[in-house]
């Protein structure tokens, strides 16, 4: 079958009842599509592993300095890196991934009962259509972290069958994830040699942090699509579960892409523009994108941690101790400033959220 008779075919997965799409809906800009396959690795070792073992035994020793340097490295040279020994129990991970792949599995009518909506801001999209080119090859649940809210979508497509078991696998989830959050930006601070609590006091309420699930169906021309175009996350800190269908893939500094190879009960965590802001660029927020494949579908879901709304982003004088050398590159903001204007923004395309905040040459 040609590109032309693909590009014309019906994608039921992708489509609702006011939104009926075809393959060629889908098809990016030339300059997007993709240079290598899914399952294309780097022969080496990728992205670093960092474990977390050392926590778990709860030591405070030479090895925990290590680790927390070593983290501090990989965000310096990657701003991604591959985390095991996490503690995040396999049944709360299992009980999240195997809830959100029946929600994927419901019929398109089911599942639009919990689109987004002015009663529910965030919720379902097939796709995102507000987009109107460029439009990502994925199906997205997108909730906050805020009981209310995922009991709310639960109970729009459950009714009174099953909501609470749904609610319970995504909070249980978040609120576990949350609290990796805080031990990684505990071990980061340490690490730069800042105060252990330096990032975590600006994360007490969670009125920003949210999740994002993908799933990606099988694409008839994953040559020309995306499930997710190239962007470095605005949020602090991303913490990414993927399956072991290969994905997602990063730009390196050379401007090439390289594929971030799937091991079974890690995570991918990776910086974001906030953290960059927060650390003069010395924490790197990196471009990268999620590539579709023809054979398999795709589930994965990415928390994103972000500060109170007045937590002021603002490098501390300790980073920036040479000025000369290292010149202050951001004015400070809020979080809350940089959401308004990110929400103004709808889609960020490369790393352009966080130019507006450089100090001016």
């Amino acid at each position: 079958m040609g590109n032309e008779e693909v590009g014309g075919e019906a994608v039921d997965s992708l489509s609702t009842k006011a939104n009926r799409l075809c393959v060629k809906d889908f098809v990016w800009s030339q300059e997007e599509w993709p240079t290598i396959n899914h399952d294309d690795f780097e022969t080496g070792d990728d992205i670093p592993l960092i474990s977390l073992l050392v926590v778990q035994k709860g030591m405070r020793d030479q090895e925990y300095e290590k680790v927390c340097k070593d983290m501090v490295l990989a965000c310096e040279n990657w701003g991604f890196f591959k985390l095991i020994d996490h503690g995040v129990p396999l049944e709360v991970i299992e009980n999240m991934r195997e809830w959100c792949t029946e929600f994927f599995d419901l019929s398109m009518e089911t599942k639009m009962k919990g689109a987004r909506s002015t009663s529910l801001p965030l919720g379902y999209t097939a796709s995102n259509p507000d987009y109107g080119y460029n439009l990502p090859w994925a199906e997205i649940i997108q909730l906050l972290q805020s009981p209310q809210q995922v009991l709310t979508f639960a109970k729009k497509v459950y009714g009174d069958e099953k909501y609470q078991s749904l609610s319970d696998a995504i909070m249980d989830y978040m609120d576990s994830l949350n609290r990796l959050g805080m031990v990684i930006f505990e071990m980061l601070a340490h690490g730069l040699g800042l105060p252990d609590d330096f990032f975590t006091k600006n994360f007490e309420e969670k009125e920003a942090t949210m999740i994002r699930i993908n799933r990606y169906p099988p694409c008839p021309l994953p040559e020309k699509c995306l499930g997710l175009g190239s962007h470095s996350d605005p949020h602090t800190l991303t913490i990414l579960l993927q399956d072991e269908v290969g994905g997602l893939q990063v730009q390196k500094s050379d401007g090439k892409w390289v594929g971030i190879r799937p091991i079974p009960n890690s995570f991918v965590i990776n910086i974001g523009d906030t953290f960059e802001a927060w650390t003069n660029g010395r924490l790197k927020s990196v471009v990268h994108r999620a590539v579709v494949n023809k054979e398999k579908k795709r589930l994965s879901a990415a928390y994103f941690l972000s500060p109170t709304s007045d937590a002021v982003i603002e490098c501390p004088n300790q980073l920036v101790m040479d000025q000369e050398a290292n010149p202050r590159k951001y004015v400070p903001f809020t979080w809350g400033d940089f959401r308004k204007e990110l929400l103004v923004q709808k889609r960020v395309l490369g790393k352009t959220a966080l130019k507006r905040y450089l100090v001016s040459s």
